[in-house]
């Protein structure tokens, strides 16, 4: 089988506030009660669907609202032999409810390529809902220590009430899922020629496994009508010796045929008075 493709999928913030002062936690933007690293969540749960249906190995920074270092969430990255790393995030602007529009982000000039496909893809899935594509940004202070191409996902304002209700929609978010995956394919043509030897490879094991699974069905069959030749032929030999043995036995004598015999009585030639 042939080593999958392997993708890193960071959902942006998360955890939340408990009796413990020291656990930290981080819900990014938080609108109305709306928190971004429920959002986040959600839409790398629906990434990685897409990801995992292209036979493409995903790992996670994080699969639940829990908090998690910045430098942790690389080195989860990093540790799982990641090719790409996508960071998804919601955006804000603060004092201008107006500012709206999807942006990538690319921490330096090698991740440029990455960022322009996903860019592109993502533009192409949200045109229908008429959200500006404000294109691609550098923002070098974004993962540092990144060694792969890397790119940070912003693909709607929560400031913006428009763009709020938008994200609160499930086919919204299927379509920045979408267009995130599509950009990821777009960017690099060995996921999709992985996809297609692992899938060639399946089916070469699947039908391994009939043939092996054809075989055993057949020497099962085989089997049984020998254990029933060697049971009825078992029986067929009982039955012979048996009676065999019935004709062997030795007969009881009968006595001889009772023969009456006939007497016949003299009459007396004398008489008495």
């Amino acid at each position: 089988m042939p080593a999958p493709y392997v993708v890193a999928i960071d959902p942006g913030h998360g955890g939340s506030a408990t009796s413990d002062p020291t656990q930290l936690w981080d819900p990014g933007v938080v609108v109305g009660g709306v928190m971004e690293k429920d959002i986040t969540l959600d839409l790398a749960l629906r990434l990685r669907a897409l990801l995992q249906k292209e036979r493409v190995k995903v790992v996670m920074t994080r699969t639940t609202d829990q908090y998690v270092e910045i430098s942790q969430r690389w080195t989860i990255a990093q540790a799982a032999g990641a090719r790409m790393f996508i960071s998804l995030h919601v955006n804000a602007f603060d004092g201008d409810a107006s500012i709206n529009g999807e942006t990538i982000f690319y921490p330096r000039p090698d991740s440029l390529p990455f960022a322009q496909a996903v860019g592109e893809a993502l533009g192409q899935s949200l045109k229908p809902y008429q959200i500006l594509d404000d294109g691609v940004a550098a923002k070098p202070e974004l993962w540092v220590h990144s060694t792969v191409p890397t790119v940070t996902v912003e693909p709607a304002y929560m400031t913006n009430s428009r763009e709020f209700a938008l994200l609160q929609q499930s086919a919204f978010r299927d379509a920045i899922a979408r267009g995130v995956f599509t950009g990821i394919l777009a960017s690099d043509p060995q996921i999709d020629a992985t996809s297609v030897q692992i899938q060639r490879a399946e089916a070469s094991l699947a039908a391994q496994r009939q043939a092996q699974a054809a075989v055993a069905a057949d020497a099962e069959r085989t089997a049984t009508a020998a254990r029933w030749g060697a049971v009825i032929g078992g029986l067929a030999l009982l039955w012979l010796v048996m009676r065999f043995a019935v004709r062997r036995q030795p007969r009881t004598p009968l006595p001889p045929a009772y023969r009456r015999r006939n007497y016949r009585r003299r009459r007396s030639t004398s008489r008495r008075y």
